[in-house]
């Protein structure tokens, strides 16, 4: 069984980390720093396509390509030219790619949009807004505005990149379903083909951890979004995920939908299917670690057992409004979601209902969908 395959591109450039962010980036750089960094990626990207190649690996053409950081958008547009070119050469594009680039709404200028435009395939762009009230923006240290990220938008539009998505957080200490409802009502405004709706996970010790909403009012704030971007005709696709008709983020179904995927650059995870596994691989997480690294297959491939492969599909695939194709799951990884003992309770409390052939999550199972996971293997 072939997978669909995408491709993942880490740039670990910020201006500023924001200290709820887990990924891994770092401020002191300088733009000297920008051309051994793209040199390291295209020796990586050219090194794990020999070695897929020659293990007989890579079957299919790449659907998706993203770029995530960090902040990509501080990548100089001939040095994002240079990396596609060098993708394109090692490998097979599908005709209807999505190549998706994450961007910083204060790095926009319409200079650098109108070169993405002429020397880059870029079809989508991923902008992180957060909020657009100033004192929530202020809590989880943003850079940003909301008038920045109106104009942001504008220029994205005026130059012809007209499918972009738009991140909101919610479950950021204070707010209230009242602001949740205005932070969608002027993101919506600014005509997003797609919208990620992301609750705010601190680790214990964070100066706001204490301060997270307790359960009940994250449910609560959950389905204010919910309902709002239901209202305005944005359609949930997935728990997080919101988008136009048509507009679903192919990279990111790929990630729940079990496919295949090539992570480039430094702190980068790498997933594919193989010998009815998932096998992972983790780049290294040190810069100047990764600048020296010469060969693909130096870092080690992780393999999961089958009961691993099973749990993290489930968790994976059931996220997903349209939900698990129970037939198609058994085939695939080897466990008939039919015969879970827990099924029948769970189906009569309300959390799942059952379609044959498809097993998804209610709107009140979205809001425990982790718990469910594990009551069900």
């Amino acid at each position: 069984m072939t997978n669909q395959f995408g491709i993942y591109l880490h740039v670990p450039f910020c201006v500023h980390k924001c200290s709820y962010c887990d990924f891994y980036s770092f401020t002191k750089y300088s733009s000297g720093d920008f051309a051994p960094f793209v040199d390291s990626l295209v020796r990586e990207a050219r090194s794990a396509a020999k070695w897929l190649k020659t293990q007989k690996r890579l079957q299919q053409p790449v659907t998706s390509i993203f770029i995530g950081g960090g902040t990509p958008s501080l990548l100089p547009a001939r040095y994002l030219k240079t990396l596609f070119e060098v993708l394109a050469q090692e490998f097979p594009w599908a005709p209807s790619i999505e190549i998706t680039l994450e961007a910083n709404p204060e790095t926009i200028t319409e200079s650098l949009v109108e070169e993405w435009k002429a020397q880059t395939p870029i079809n989508r762009i991923s902008m992180g807004a957060q909020s657009f009230q100033p004192e929530y923006l202020k809590a989880l240290e943003r850079l940003g505005s909301a008038e920045k990220i109106t104009e942001a938008a504008g220029i994205l539009k005026k130059a012809g990149f007209l499918n972009f998505n738009l991140d909101l957080i919610i479950g950021i200490p204070e707010q209230t379903p009242e602001q949740i409802k205005k932070d969608i009502e002027w993101a919506v405004g600014l005509g997003p083909t797609h919208i990620s709706n992301y609750n705010l996970t601190l680790k214990p010790g964070h100066v706001l951890f204490k301060k997270l909403p307790n359960d009940d009012d994250s449910a609560d704030l959950y389905e204010t979004a919910r309902l709002e971007l239901k209202a305005r005709e944005y359609e949930q696709y997935e728990i997080s995920n919101y988008a136009r008709p048509g507009f679903e983020c192919s990279h990111n179904l790929l990630y729940w939908t079990g496919g295949d995927f090539l992570g480039l650059g430094p702190s980068a995870a790498s997933r594919f299917f193989w010998d009815g596994v998932f096998q992972h691989r983790k780049q290294l997480a040190d810069y100047a670690q990764y600048l020296k690294q010469e060969k693909f297959e130096s870092v080690a491939w992780n393999i999961n057992s089958q009961e691993q492969t099973q749990l993290e599909a489930l968790f994976l695939e059931l996220r997903r409004n349209s939900g698990i194709d129970i037939d198609r799951f058994f085939k695939k990884y080897g466990l008939d979601l039919t015969k879970s003992s827990k099924l029948p309770f769970l189906e009569k409390a309300g959390f799942l209902e059952m379609q044959k052939p498809t097993l998804r999550l209610t709107d009140k199972g979205r809001l425990v969908a982790d718990t469910l996971v594990c009551e069900l293997i």
